[in-house]
């Protein structure tokens, strides 16, 4: 008979601040929340539980209770600070975050490594890197959509921010400030409006649990290929994020900076905090 799981206040402590980043990663332009999931090693137990909410939940409620906690607090109570932060000096804070997503990359690789890597795995890799590089670049050069926003488009934030988390590196924030509508959701959910938040939480919640199955079932079956697919999504959404155009060499020397402390932070995130969390577990 398997032992059940002791509470450990040290790890809900753990995943609650890491899901405070992700939440902060679903307001920040050009970072996915599920980039951020993939980081701290959620990902896959999260598709999992959703995809089969009745038998998976409450085993796994030790994990997605201090996630979803957390991701909500670091989206609702931050949201405003994150919003000021990207506007009074967005190219240092997003090379930080770009080094964080660079940092994953090896651990990433490794991992899909587990599965023999075959043809149709490089051609997931690099069909999808063209594809959403592409995308991505579109969104970022093509001129903007302006869109009366309501509690319909507000839904459509939530389904987008939903689809964010389930399809690693593409960024909800991006797609959002192309159609005209991340200023009104940030001013909205910093604002703690009731007619912002709502659409948006059923948005996320029916597009991640309508989702979460089909691409548990694609992890299960072809995890080379689903693996190589995120890959390839996670460098199609960091390559147009970096910034390359600055004021003065020091603030190009400062980005760097930002980016090797993103490196790093990544590094000791994808080393340490699994080790520390399977302490606390014990």
């Amino acid at each position: 008979m398997e032992s059940k799981k002791k509470f450990s206040i040290a790890y809900f402590l753990i995943v609650f601040f890491e899901a405070m980043l992700i939440g902060v990663g679903g307001i920040l332009p050009g970072i996915s929340g599920g980039v951020l999931c993939v980081i701290f090693g959620f990902y896959k137990p999260l598709v999992d539980t959703l995809s089969d909410p009745v038998h998976r939940l409450v085993p796994n409620l030790d994990l997605i209770l201090p996630l979803a906690l957390g991701s909500a607090a670091g989206f609702l109570c931050l949201a405003k600070l994150v919003a000021g932060v990207m506007e009074s000096n967005s190219t240092l804070a997003t090379c930080v975050f770009a080094g964080l997503i660079i940092g994953t990359l090896p651990d990433m690789w490794k991992d899909a490594g587990k599965s023999p890597r075959t043809k149709a795995s490089w051609s997931a890799l690099i069909l999808t890197t063209v594809i959403f590089l592409s995308l991505f670049m579109y969104l970022k050069l093509g001129r903007s959509i302006n869109i009366e926003p309501n509690i319909f488009w507000y839904f459509l934030c939530g389904v987008i921010w939903g689809i964010s988390i389930v399809v690693p590196g593409l960024s909800s924030s991006s797609t959002l400030i192309f159609l005209g509508l991340y200023q009104p959701m940030v001013d909205g959910v910093s604002d703690l409006r009731a007619d912002v938040l709502l659409p948006i939480l059923i948005g996320i919640v029916l597009t991640i649990i309508l989702l979460s199955r089909g691409v548990s079932r694609l992890y299960e079956r072809h995890h080379s290929v689903a693996s190589h697919i995120i890959i390839g999504i996670v460098i199609a959404t960091t390559i147009p994020i970096i910034p390359y155009k600055f004021e003065s060499v020091t603030q190009g020397l400062l980005a760097l900076v930002c980016l090797a402390v993103g490196v790093a932070v990544a590094v000791v995130v994808s080393v340490v905090c699994p080790k520390l969390a399977q302490k606390a577990q014990k």
